[in-house]
């Protein structure tokens, strides 16, 4: 690759990840050394200057980009493809690019080979064939695999309902991808014939939830016109046939043809029915035996909970009925093989981790009643039920005289709940939540009748000093943000880490292929020290196939789902060279063992070790001092 295809390729990096990123992760998909990189980016520091783009670099985040104006970043793009247009146009990371070129390929049944996917992006195939494995790992979530087809190259195969799944997925991921599927559909048209069935036929469904079904009508447009269709059994018909979600379905279509004009496949009926199946309500369509049979689920997942964690929702109505709102929705999806989006996931795995163990449990609890496999897409949103739960827990009786304030949220129902326990959880009786609503609710007598207004999404159309941007899951900018504006304004030592952070469980200079035998070197020793049973090293493991314990930051936390040892400990493992861990690369790995009933102390140590290896640049000092002792003082300092 010459320099300036070089060059090019590290700026297009550099702004997929705003971040920052590591130069040695450069290195590795331009395929050049480090010292390369650093003279490409001296350089490339010099071109960018006039399009006022400057690249930085800090200790912990590696390289990152400032760009005043992003059309200014995009001209700069223009301008060095005008000596090479042949230069991919493709945005995104690169194993992103890689899937996008497969799935567009499905739709002509054309291959590829590795060269060309290597060529594309500027890499060499070395590099290639790590991006290959992280492509492997996700197309693995849709049940779809990499083929190789004779000699000509490579495809994905799979079943045409999950390979719609993943091209909805990644339509939305990448602008480029999504503008060459849907090039010859009108959009804005299938949008209004959608809006106006749903009026007529009187039923209402959240705007992010339309906006789905929209991208999904377009998907099973632009696959039946390349003879892609999608079939289902007749037992699956029948069940379909008698909802009504099935008459809306049939009008959708019937407009799309007198319309538009678009004639697709009468079984495309049977797709946009499942797709209106698995929408959130506004009003609950379930029959009396489908709540029911929800009901005897939760009770059951609450149970669990109870037996295995010594938590009590049994008498929380909000979160029985919330869970059998979701579940009733989620298990459809699930049965019809249809995914859903859950950009929230990595926060709820590392802010919530307590919520997310016990949507882990409940996932195993639908997984033995309904015979079916819960992704952890819908883990993460039934964890955010248990995190309301959690706070609503937590949360003092007493009240008085605050700061009164409404919540205006975009987001779903489960996440506003959640957000709301949060903050009355955090602040307690210094804020009054009089309501939660829609944002386009908010007006100008709504801001006299409160202090402040906390909001997830910007209210352009009133300007005040009393609205306050959040996010939708409380973070810690949040808190610091509302302590400065609105208020103007360690139980865990050295002593008690070392009971279960002992020296001999601190391993050093280790080689392993590959997460499971990291696992097994990691369970067998706690085994033989008498710190683990047989029982719970394959909770650990089990809790792995649910949803990767990866972390990013080169780091892993493995733990078990259940455990039913009566001693808390924690093994970790310092590896010469980083293995692949799913999609994450790992070098260091911490094996979490807490005692059956100490919540808390798990929950307050996972926290801890994130922000340790976050914020104090943790992985890079313990690889570096190889040191226990280190490692425990710099560990206890966070508490």
């Amino acid at each position: 690759m010459d320099k300036q295809k070089r060059l090019r390729k590290i700026f297009e990096i550099l702004r997929a990840y705003p971040d920052g990123v590591n130069g040695e992760v450069i290195s590795r998909q331009v395929g050049v050394s480090s010292r390369t990189i650093r003279s490409d980016i001296k350089m490339l520091e010099k071109m960018i200057k006039k399009y006022a783009v400057t690249i930085k670099s800090a200790p912990r985040k590696g390289y990152f980009m400032k760009c005043e104006h992003p059309f200014l970043a995009d001209k700069f793009i223009k301008d060095s493809m005008i000596s090479n247009p042949t230069v991919a146009q493709s945005s995104g990371k690169p194993e992103e690019i890689i899937i996008c070129h497969l799935l567009l390929n499905d739709y002509m049944d054309t291959t590829v080979t590795q060269t060309c996917l290597a060529d594309e992006q500027y890499i060499s195939l070395s590099a290639l064939k790590l991006y290959f494995n992280k492509c492997k790992y996700i197309f693995n979530k849709y049940n779809l695999k990499i083929v190789h087809y004779k000699k000509d190259g490579v495809r994905i195969s799979g079943e045409e309902g999950q390979i719609r799944n993943c091209i909805f997925d990644y339509a939305d991921k990448n602008k480029d991808f999504a503008e060459k599927i849907f090039s010859s559909i009108d959009m804005i048209s299938i949008d209004e014939v959608i809006s106006k069935v749903l009026r007529e036929q009187k039923m209402q469904i959240p705007d992010i939830d339309k906006a789905s079904l929209c991208i999904h009508v377009a998907i099973a447009v632009s696959r039946s016109k390349y003879g892609k269709n999608i079939y289902y059994p007749i037992s699956i018909v029948k069940k379909i046939d008698q909802t009504f979600e099935y008459d809306v379905a049939k009008d959708i279509l019937e407009y799309l043809y007198t319309v538009l004009g678009i004639d697709i496949s009468y079984n495309e009926v049977y797709y946009v029915t499942q797709c209106l199946l698995t929408s959130k309500k506004f009003f609950n369509t379930a029959t009396s035996m489908e709540n029911l049979e929800a009901k005897k689920i939760v009770h059951a997942i609450l149970k669990k909970i109870k037996d295995e964690l010594l938590i009590d929702f049994m008498d929380d109505k909000y979160l029985i009925d919330g869970l059998v709102l979701h579940l009733n929705i989620a298990i459809n999806r699930i049965q019809f093989h249809m995914n859903i989006r859950n950009e929230l996931l990595e926060t709820i795995k590392n802010d919530y981790p307590l919520a997310f163990q016990m949507g882990v449990i409940a996932g195993q609890v639908v997984k033995v009643i309904n015979k079916i496999t819960v992704n952890e897409n819908e883990i993460g949103y039934i964890a955010l039920h248990f995190g309301a739960a959690l706070s609503r827990k937590g949360i003092a009786e007493k009240r008085c005289l605050s700061k009164k304030i409404i919540i205006a949220c975009a987001a779903g129902l489960s996440i506003a709940v959640l957000l709301k326990a949060k903050i009355k959880e955090y602040f307690q009786e210094r804020l009054d939540i009089l309501d939660v609503m829609p944002a386009y609710s908010v007006t100008a007598k709504t801001l006299e009748k409160v202090d402040y207004i906390f909001t997830t999404v910007p209210i352009d159309s009133i300007k005040s000093n009393k609205i306050i941007t959040i996010n939708n899951i409380l973070q810690t900018e949040d808190i610091n943000k509302i302590e400065k504006i609105v208020f103007d304004n360690k139980s865990i030592n050295k002593a008690y880490l070392q009971e279960f952070l002992h020296p001999q469980n601190f391993f050093v200079d280790k080689e392993f292929a590959n997460r499971d035998e990291c696992i097994q070197f990691l369970t067998e020793n706690a085994i033989h020290k008498g710190l683990m049973s047989e029982k719970t090293k394959a909770s650990v493991y089990e809790r792995e196939t649910v949803s990767s314990t990866a972390i990013g930051n080169m780091v892993a936390v493995p733990h078990p789902i259940y455990n039913d040892m009566k001693v808390s400990f924690i093994s970790v493992l310092l590896l010469n060279n980083p293995i692949q861990w799913d999609e994450f690369l790992v070098q260091v790995v911490f094996l979490l063992s807490i005692k059956k009933g100490d919540n808390k102390l798990w929950e307050t140590i996972f926290l801890k070790l994130n922000d340790y290896i976050r914020s104090k640049n943790g992985v890079e000092s313990m690889l570096k001092n190889k040191s226990y002792d280190m490692f425990l003082q710099e560990f206890s300092s966070m508490f």
